[in-house]
């Protein structure tokens, strides 16, 4: 069972056709056989629908097209899509390589109910026919039933059909899918592929105008792009799956620079690696990936050569093991670019085992580069957690490759603290680091005698300079 390449949308009544709208779904999937419904495609075809006692019955005009829509599916198959919505991104294999597919109306607001607005279906799929029968058997209509037609032959139908467990292969996907913004005000706000916007026309009340109306900024290209800068070495693919997740869940209006440069990995974590990025790129919006794979240099010359592949000002650091909270970029993107003379950020982390949550830690929120010469550490900041402006980071001449140090990172921190004089750390948990028996630091090889000295003679001879 496949569903067919055909794209069904459906306009009956009076009111004008919101074709600006309609128009988008023939025009972004060209290899689909479009049909529009209307009276005069049905004449033509010589449709005579099974439950057209029902469509009579039912007072409003969006049942008469919910028990359409099932009829038309179950002869025909296809996707079958709203008038009032928007394509933003075309049909793909993710949706057509379901059996059958819908999408549910809203997580928060509406909980399980599953919505009927953008529905695929092989030919002659049972789910449609016992739609079909179950109108047929029953009274629809407000007026016999004291419900509206969402509830009897619409979303409730689906909803109640999904339930009864005979169709375990039906795929519900989020509701961001379709119906990213909500008619209650709620929005999607993280950065997973949407392919439809909604505007709930028979809701609103507002196909007059539909027409004037354009598709909301907040799902066009942004205007603002941020890096994120990752190094990995053999990295384990559930640890950088989670990682990409945490990515794609970060919410705000801006686009996301991934850099990534393979330092090294072995030829199997290698492909693992490029699979994963290549499906994150096919399932995520707003999104641009540079790859690079190199022959083993250590972090500090990944992170040189990655910060050069850089194109945007606010570069994010991050580990390829690591989870951000949703809030983190946002939440760094607004401070940066409120206090213009901080050249970096970063924030307090908790650490993450096999065993679950551990401790977190307790950085000072602002740093000035007089109160360290006064009480000097060696650890000040949290690396994975920085964001930082690139051309602060140029301007002092980048990572230092030449030092050959296994600290770049209290380097750079430092040397940022002495150029710029101040630095800053939100005291909130931004970022759960992983601890685990692969990583320089679970092993200690940085917390050797031979590198605490030769921390404390680079502090000194940084302060002395």
């Amino acid at each position: 069972m496949y569903i067919p390449k055909i794209i069904h949308q459906l306009w009956i009544g009076t009111k004008p056709r919101p074709s600006k709208f309609m128009d988008t779904w023939k025009d972004k999937n060209p290899e689909f056989e479009y049909i529009l419904w209307n009276e005069e495609e049905f004449k033509k075809r010589e449709i005579v629908f099974e439950c057209q006692n029902k469509i009579d019955s039912i007072e409003e005009i969006n049942g008469k097209a919910d028990i359409i829509r099932w009829e038309l599916l179950w002869r025909y198959g296809g996707v079958f899509l709203d008038a009032d919505s928007i394509c933003v991104e075309p049909i793909d294999d993710i949706l057509m390589k379901c059996e059958a597919f819908a999408g549910y109306e809203n997580e928060q607001a509406r909980q399980e109910l599953v919505a009927t607005g953008t529905m695929g279906f092989p030919l002659n799929h049972l789910l449609c026919r016992e739609a079909i029968e179950w109108i047929n058997a029953n009274p629809v209509s407000q007026r016999e039933t004291g419900r509206y037609a969402w509830e009897n032959v619409g979303p409730g139908l689906l909803t109640r059909l999904l339930q009864t467990n005979k169709y375990p292969t039906f795929k519900i996907f989020p509701s961001h899918y379709f119906l990213p913004f909500h008619y209650t005000g709620l929005k999607y706000q993280g950065h997973e592929k949407v392919y439809g916007y909604q505007e709930w026309g028979s809701t609103k009340q507002n196909y007059d105008i539909m027409n004037q109306l354009d598709l909301p900024v907040e799902l066009r290209e942004p205007k603002e792009w941020i890096s994120i800068l990752i190094p990995s070495y053999n990295t384990n693919s559930i640890y950088i799956k989670e990682c990409l997740e945490s990515i794609r869940s970060q919410v705000g209006d801006f686009g996301m620079e991934i850099v990534w440069i393979n330092d090294g990995s072995n030829e199997t974590n290698s492909i693992l690696l490029e699979k994963q990025l290549e499906q994150f790129k096919e399932t995520t919006r707003f999104v641009k990936i540079v790859y690079k794979k190199q022959e083993n240099a250590g972090v500090c010359k990944s992170l040189h050569y990655g910060l050069s592949l850089c194109t945007n000002e606010f570069i994010f650091r991050m580990d390829s093991d690591d989870v951000m909270i949703p809030e983190r970029i946002q939440t760094q993107l607004d401070f940066m670019k409120n206090n213009p003379n901080v050249p970096c950020c970063g924030s307090n982390i908790q650490f993450s085992t096999s065993n679950g949550l551990g401790g977190t830690t307790q950085h000072n929120e602002w740093i000035t580069w007089n109160d360290y010469k006064e009480n000097k550490s060696h650890w000040i900041m949290n690396h994975p957690t920085l964001c930082f402006r690139k051309s602060a980071v140029l301007e002092i001449g980048s990572y230092n490759i030449e030092t050959n140090t296994a600290f770049e990172d209290l380097e750079l921190e430092l040397c940022l603290l002495k150029k710029y004089g101040i630095l800053y750390n939100f005291p909130k948990i931004l970022v759960y680091y992983r601890i685990h028996e692969d990583q320089v630091t679970f092993n200690g090889k940085t917390s050797t005698p031979y590198w605490i000295e030769k921390r404390i003679k680079f502090i000194e001879d940084l302060i002395s300079s």
